[in-house]
Formats: C-alpha cells, sequence, structure tokens
C-alpha cells in the first residue's frame, strides 16, 4: 500500500470526509429551506401585470344607481366601503368584536351567538394587527350581482416586524325582508402570514 493509498483508508480521512459530507447536506437543506419557506415574497396588493379580472359564469355585472358598471373599488357604494372598514378595524384587528356582528355574512357566523362571538378568543378570521384602516389599499378583482372580490393590502407597527400582507375578501348580498345588505363572507390571506397570538 503506498503513501496515498494509506491517507485515504486512514481514520482521519474518513472521520474528515464524513463531516464534509454532512456540512455539504446542510448547506444542501439550508438552500432548499430557504427556497421553499420564504425570505422572496413577491406578494403584491393588486394583480399580476397583464391580469383582467372576469366575472364567474352565469352573473351578472354590478352597476352603480346610475347605471355605470362598477370596475373598480372607489365605485363601491359607501354603505359597502363602510362594511369593509368596520371588518377590518374589528374581526380583522380583533377590537371591539361586538361591532363586527353586523357586517359578517351568516355564514361565517354559523354555530355562534352574538354573546359567544363577542368574546370569542377565536374566530374564523384570520386576525392581522392592521396598523391604519385608513391606510389599507383596495383594488376590486370583480363585482357581480351575486359577489364582489377585493384585493386588501394591509400594513402593521413598524415595532412588531410582521411584513405586509395580501387578502381576498368577499361580500355578498343578504336579504332580510325586503332589505339586501353586503355582508363579508370571505376573508383569506394570498399567503400564510407570521402573526402574534391573540389573547
Amino acid at each position: 500500500m503506498n503513501t496515498i493509498q494509506a491517507a485515504f483508508s486512514s481514520a482521519r480521512f474518513t472521520r474528515l470526509m464524513f463531516w464534509f459530507g454532512g456540512a455539504v447536506l446542510a448547506a444542501g437543506v439550508l438552500l432548499l429551506a430557504s427556497t421553499v419557506v420564504g425570505g422572496t415574497d413577491k406578494t403584491t396588493f393588486g394583480p399580476e401585470p397583464g391580469f383582467q379580472a372576469t366575472l364567474p359564469e352565469h352573473t351578472k355585472q354590478l352597476r352603480t344607481a346610475d347605471g355605470k358598471a362598477i370596475t373598480s373599488f372607489s365605485q363601491l357604494d359607501p354603505e359597502m366601503r363602510s362594511t369593509i372598514r368596520t371588518f377590518l378595524a374589528t374581526a380583522v384587528a380583533r377590537k371591539h368584536l361586538e361591532r363586527s356582528w353586523d357586517v359578517i355574512a351568516p355564514s361565517v357566523k354559523r354555530g355562534y351567538t352574538y354573546a359567544k362571538w363577542k368574546n370569542a378568543h377565536a374566530l374564523p378570521v384570520v386576525p392581522y394587527p392592521i396598523d391604519n384602516v385608513n391606510r389599507v389599499s383596495y383594488y376590486l378583482d370583480y363585482a357581480s350581482t351575486e359577489e364582489i372580490l377585493i384585493e386588501v393590502g394591509l400594513a402593521s407597527k413598524a415595532v412588531l416586524k410582521i411584513r405586509p400582507a395580501s387578502f381576498q375578501l368577499g361580500l355578498v348580498p343578504v336579504r332580510k325582508g325586503a332589505q339586501t345588505r353586503w355582508l363579508v363572507d370571505y376573508w383569506m390571506p394570498r399567503w400564510t402570514p407570521l402573526l402574534p397570538v391573540y389573547e
């Protein structure tokens, strides 16, 4: 056995190769985790470039009182916009939950009484610590006579170190007697944010 063969078969060389292989494996796992998990969030508050919103089949375009097709958030009825702001400031921010009861559709509140809802620690609404409801961004995906879908961009206070998040919010018309109100029936993040636990 020559000197090179002896070096390759030594216990020291075997240990060295074991640690080198482990380091390469760890680097590969870290690279895979960083690629899959994050650090490269491309979330935006508006649609992708070239996106063209289309209504679901068998629905009609929602129109303003004077007959114009609603194609932007600012065209929504003031009562609808107030419903959205109330939902964000209460159910999403987890403040004054009793005020959120009247702006949320029955499908979301199923299984809850008013008393249980206003004191609940866990709600079927993804929370987010909104810094200021007046600085929320909105983009209307579509508005039909059966559903309104909106992209909502939220930010928290800088001290919380939570990155801004984009959510989708849906409204549906809920009829009660002769009156119809648009209520929130869908609220989901475009990605899963890391959030603090609310007590």
